[in-house]
C-alpha cells in the first residue's frame, strides 16, 4: 500500500478520506486523533455487506499538501489510540492481524485509565532537570504545579505529563515503625 499526496489542508484531508469511504461503505463514526483519521465503516455491497469493520488514514500535512495512507484493521496498524466504542460496534475481527491488534488496543487503553488514576494533586514527578509536585488538574490544559526547588508555580502541559517520571512520595514526617 502507497501513500497518496495531494494539495490539502488537514481538515480538506480528512473530508476527502470519510468521502472516498462513503464511496462503498456507510461510515458510522470518525474520530481524528494528531495525525490519524480512525473511523468505523459498514460495506453496503459486496461479499461482506452489512459487516463493520475499523478504518485508518494517516494524514501527515506539510507546506501545504498532505500525504495520507488508508488501511484497516486486518493490516494490524502499529497505531493503538482507536476508540475503544469502535471495537465494541465492529464484526468479530478478521484475519490473522485484527484480533491481536484489538487486544492492543484494549491494553493500550487499559494502561492509559491506570496511568491518569494514579495522577493526582500531591504527586512528585521528574520532568527536564527539575522535580515538581502536581497542585491541581486543568483539564485539557494540564496541570498546576510547584518546582520542588524554589516553590516557583507552573503549568505543566498534559503532553509534558506524559513525558515525566513519576517520584516516590517524600513524607514530611515519616511514621516510626514499633517493635
Amino acid at each position: 500500500m502507497g501513500s497518496i499526496v495531494y494539495r490539502a489542508t488537514k481538515d480538506q484531508a480528512v473530508h476527502d478520506e470519510l468521502h472516498s469511504v462513503a464511496a462503498f461503505a456507510a461510515v458510522l463514526a470518525h474520530r481524528a486523533i494528531g495525525n490519524r483519521l480512525w473511523f468505523l465503516a459498514q460495506n453496503r455491497s459486496g461479499e461482506h455487506a452489512g459487516r463493520i469493520w475499523i478504518g485508518l488514514t494517516l494524514i501527515d500535512c506539510r507546506n501545504g499538501e498532505v500525504a495520507v495512507k488508508s488501511m484497516d484493521e486486518s493490516c494490524g496498524p502499529y497505531y493503538f489510540d482507536c476508540p475503544l466504542a469502535f471495537l465494541d460496534r465492529a464484526a468479530p475481527a478478521i484475519g490473522p492481524y485484527a484480533g491481536p491488534w484489538r487486544e492492543k488496543v484494549r491494553e493500550f487503553h487499559a494502561n492509559r485509565a491506570a496511568k491518569r488514576a494514579a495522577i493526582r494533586p500531591g504527586l512528585r514527578i521528574s520532568y527536564g532537570e527539575s522535580t515538581y509536585v502536581l497542585r491541581r488538574s486543568l483539564g485539557r490544559r494540564g496541570w498546576d504545579v510547584a518546582r520542588e526547588s524554589d516553590g516557583l508555580i507552573c503549568r505543566l502541559k498534559s503532553r509534558q505529563l506524559g513525558k515525566a517520571t513519576v517520584l516516590p512520595s517524600q513524607d514530611k514526617h515519616p511514621q516510626e515503625k514499633h517493635s
